[in-house]
């Protein structure tokens, strides 16, 4: 069985994979901020300096804005710009599954390769796409959108037969 993925590269997919991927940076930098606000509350209120506490409070606000959301602006702002550096031809993407292949065939523009299942480290199925992580830095998305159930089905056999223990599928409902 062979399963085709043909879509165009879209800003929003890509953003909403790099927030998955970036969650735990952005964890750490709000327990960080919320850590550091905490102590200067607590010096603050030891002194017993509640007007000075009260006066610099905007500040208790504004500091995990800026190290949460500055994070995420970031993220977008690098996905939008990535997508706009793209040609119209680059943007549109093909990967081609099959269970009876050495790896996956990829379609971008006018380039075409393939990856062999043995080269691919990882994979993980979220709810709008799946990732391909062929190394720690280099990470394909394949979205479900345009996608039937049964190819999705399709998609998660020949994935977990390819990649036996490397793959972190969805459970599916019985």
């Amino acid at each position: 069985m062979q399963v085709s993925v043909d879509y165009r590269i879209q800003p929003r997919d890509l953003f909403c994979a790099s927030i998955w991927l970036a969650r735990w940076r952005i964890l750490l930098g709000a327990v960080f901020s919320i850590s550091l606000i905490s102590g200067v509350v607590i010096f603050f209120l030891i002194l017993d300096e509640k007007k000075v506490l009260l006066e610099t409070s905007p500040l208790f606000i504004g500091f995990p804005l800026l190290a949460v959301g500055g994070q995420i602006l970031r993220q977008r702002a690098v996905c939008y710009q990535y997508v706009r550096s793209l040609s119209d031809a680059q943007r549109s993407v093909r990967y081609v599954f099959s269970d009876n292949e050495e790896g996956l065939d990829v379609r971008s523009g006018h380039s075409y390769g393939r990856i062999a299942w043995s080269d691919i480290s990882r994979l993980v199925e979220k709810s709008d796409y799946f990732l391909i992580f062929v190394t720690k830095y280099e990470i394909s998305l394949v979205p479900k959108s345009g996608l039937g159930s049964s190819q999705i089905d399709e998609l998660r056999r020949i994935f977990a037969r390819a990649l036996n223990s490397r793959v972190r599928l969805m459970q599916q409902p019985n």
